[in-house]
């Protein structure tokens, strides 16, 4: 599989950070608006805390005009690295890719690292950096968000 990462600095607490996106990701709707329209508990979730099993399902706007809904699962939480594994079950991205991995990683070296496995179904199909550029932003938001106080 092929991948794509994303890397931004932090300059809020790397622990409220990887909280932010483990148990507060409905709060993306308020912190990343432009981007992130709706985000909600799908297929019997019940908790908004992630684990493995859980699944969600968010709408967003990768670009100007485009609208996509994606229903993903967590496949892994490790606390000890502040990683967590999602995997894409439906929606507009599959119709590119055979299969669609996105590993959060909050670093040692306090930065926020999303990496992007995925597999083309054609291989004239363009590589998901709009998805990369989409995350850098998302990135972005949420650390100046905590940094000025933002509850998590």
């Amino acid at each position: 599989m092929a991948s794509r990462v994303v890397e931004t600095p932090l300059e809020c607490s790397t622990d409220l950070f990887f909280k932010f996106f483990k148990e507060k990701a409905f709060r993306l709707t308020d912190v990343c608006g432009a981007i992130v329209q709706k985000i909600e508990l799908v297929d019997g979730t019940n908790s908004w805390v992630d684990v493995v099993g859980t699944r969600k399902r968010i709408y967003v706007t990768p670009s100007p005009g485009i609208s996509e809904n994606i229903k993903y699962e967590v496949q892994a939480v490790d606390n000890s690295s502040n990683k967590i594994v999602y995997k894409v079950l439906q929606g507009a991205v599959l119709q590119l890719y055979k299969n669609f991995v996105v590993t959060f990683e909050v670093t040692p070296a306090s930065t926020a690292k999303w990496t992007i496995q995925y597999e083309k179904l054609d291989p004239s199909n363009k590589d998901p950096d709009v998805y990369t550029g989409l995350l850098g932003t998302v990135n972005n938001n949420v650390n100046t968000y905590i940094r000025y106080g933002g509850e998590v």
